[in-house]
């Protein structure tokens, strides 16, 4: 019992997000949505169920700009589900990557793919 749990408490995330995806919510804000995928047949999967995964870094940067990247870090949702974060001060006409990565208390998991978006120049609501 007790090697399970020393093993459970080096654990980092063990697969990345995915289904990472943008939507804009006005000329410089989006939504930055992702699941955290789990295989119920894992083990290692399950066990990060009891709370190991202590939140996620929201990554988005534009690689053309010298604009530092904006880093959120996501501690609501449900493993298994979608997660979801608000990003602002985007700057319009600028293409931004987003990438999501899991966090436990040892460390980082792999980041997910990056999801390319371009806020539009002019407001899209009008």
């Amino acid at each position: 019992m007790w090697s399970i749990f020393i093993l459970l408490s080096i654990l980092v995330p063990l697969v990345a997000p995915i289904n990472v995806s943008a939507y804009m919510i006005n000329k410089t804000t989006a939504n930055i949505s992702w699941i955290y995928p789990l295989d119920t047949n894992n083990p290692d999967d399950i066990s990060l169920l009891g709370g190991m995964i202590k939140g996620f870094y929201v990554i988005v940067f534009a690689p053309l700009s010298m604009q530092p990247p904006i880093v959120h870090r996501n501690y609501e949702g449900t493993i298994g589900t979608q997660y979801w974060d608000i990003v602002g001060n985007l700057t319009p006409g600028t293409t931004y990557h987003a990438q999501v990565k899991a966090f436990t208390k040892k460390g980082d998991g792999k980041p997910s793919v990056p999801y390319i978006f371009t806020v539009p120049k002019e407001d899209f609501r009008e």
